[in-house]
């Protein structure tokens, strides 16, 4: 599930950004649009169930209450990077993977279906199964786009101010 939103009418801030540094560009670019990923996260993570301690997954130590909830991250999108752009995304983060060193594990992975430490199960939650209803919580936090835009537009204005106001710090 992608959503977009599009801003019009900002040609000004445009044309500042185009005639800033790109590393600068794009480090504005990028603490503005995760100021508002935040927004949808915070309404993401207030909306994600907490397994309760008396889960029969939770019992057998297969869960741990809260995971889920913490697992939900704003994180920079690495195809956007590869293409030149700046974007960000809300999601669940999963859990680490093996570490291997000159061929050898050297960490044992933290995933799997009875890890206590993986989400994977988000899926099951958020779009449900033929024996569970759905609990939308990114849906949730998905809502919240149009306030995140105002957000964004804010941070980036502030950005832009404060650019503007030392342009010797500016390489």
């Amino acid at each position: 599930m992608a959503a977009e939103q599009r801003i019009e009418g900002l040609d000004a801030a445009i044309a500042t950004l185009k005639g800033l540094p790109d590393k600068l560009r794009k480090r504005a670019l990028r603490n503005a649009l995760a100021a508002g990923a935040r927004l949808v996260r915070d309404a993401a993570k207030a909306k994600a169930p907490i397994l309760s301690a008396n889960d029969p997954a939770v019992l057998k130590g297969w869960r741990k209450p809260g995971t889920l909830r913490k697992a939900i991250t704003v994180r920079t999108s690495k195809a956007a990077r590869r293409a030149g752009n700046v974007g960000v995304f809300v999601n669940v983060r999963p859990a680490k993977g093996a570490k291997f060193k000159g061929g050898k594990q050297v960490k044992a992975s933290q995933r799997g279906a009875k890890s206590p430490n993986d989400p994977f199960y988000w899926r099951f939650v958020e779009f449900g199964t033929k024996r569970a209803t759905e609990r939308k919580f990114l849906r949730e936090g998905a809502q919240q786009l149009g306030r995140a835009l105002e957000v964004f537009k804010a941070a980036m204005g502030t950005a832009l101010a404060k650019i503007n106001a030392n342009p010797r710090a500016n390489p």
